[in-house]
């Protein structure tokens, strides 16, 4: 049977109401990506959407964490929201900055995100192949998050796998449907779209919506019977189309209002236990859909 690694984590990994909750005692904030890195073993970075880290900063996550530890940052949105023509030269100038800026991670650096907003539609599609074709060439690979559901034709499909890029899958489940297996969400409520496997792993995201939750300290809900149901869909997926690369899975507090606790409920469904070193994890059975 083939081997499936996983790299969970959490959208950023510090928060005021996670204080009290999350990190131990008065642990100050230096401290806290090397707590964080004893947890889990990857971390989406998001504050680079607005704005490039310093070197130093960059040295200090990369110093403070094992080498199997893995970090995945989403490119800035100033490349991917702007309402101009997307232009893959100036894009790939914008990418190069990014790298070079997160050159100390060196290989800990898996995934740069580019995350469109729902307004980017299908027919800019010859704009998306001029940004792919653009992409710095490294040690690290990109993921692509589409959010208006008229992407999902055969030339996205065959695009994003013509360049190895992966299609992001994304649950924006609202408070009222965090709780539900999917299967079981009413017909007007949040469905998310899975999207097809475009690259040698897979790159998936619990945001939630935002400002669902007051306090971010604890969880509101208790969402394993839908984690649950995306763990069988995946099981299943993976029986057809294994993917070498890995698997990233991300949470972020709007997803059940915790995300620490959110992801350790899908960790335990995937494996009981990961430590926060890469680990090869066992293939699980067969699960009913």
């Amino acid at each position: 049977m083939m081997s499936r690694r996983w790299y969970l984590g959490t959208t950023g990994f510090s928060f005021p109401d996670w204080g009290r909750s999350f990190y131990p005692g008065r642990l100050g904030a230096a401290a806290r990506l090397g707590w964080y890195a004893r947890q889990f073993n990857a971390v989406e970075i998001d504050s680079t959407v607005h704005a490039l880290p310093s070197p130093e900063r960059v040295a200090g996550w990369a110093s403070a964490v094992p080498p199997g530890f893995r970090f995945c940052v989403i490119a800035p949105h100033s490349l991917t929201h702007g309402s101009m023509r997307l232009d893959g030269a100036v894009a790939r100038r914008s990418l190069e900055r990014l790298v070079r800026t997160l050159a100390p991670l060196e290989r800990k650096l898996a995934v740069i995100l580019l995350q469109f907003p729902p307004r980017f539609r299908f027919s800019r599609l010859a704009e998306m192949e001029g940004l792919l074709e653009n992409l710095p060439a490294g040690h690290w690979r990109y993921a692509l998050e589409l959010q208006h559901a008229d992407w999902w034709q055969p030339a996205t499909v065959e695009l994003l796998r013509e360049h190895g890029v992966a299609w992001v899958t994304a649950d924006r489940a609202d408070r009222r449907t965090a709780a539900l297996p999917q299967n079981r969400v009413p017909a007007d409520g949040y469905q998310p779209l899975i999207a097809p496997v475009t690259a040698d792993f897979l790159y998936l995201r619990w945001p939630g919506q935002p400002d669902q939750f007051p306090d971010l300290g604890r969880e509101h809900l208790d969402a394993e019977p839908r984690l649950a149901w995306w763990k069988r869909r995946l099981d299943g997926i993976l029986e057809q189309q294994p993917v070498p690369g890995g698997l990233f899975g991300f949470f972020g507090n709007g997803f059940a209002g915790h995300a620490p606790a959110s992801c350790r409920r899908f960790r335990s469904l995937v494996e009981g236990h990961i430590t926060a070193q890469e680990a090869p994890m066992r293939q699980p059975g067969l699960f009913d859909p």
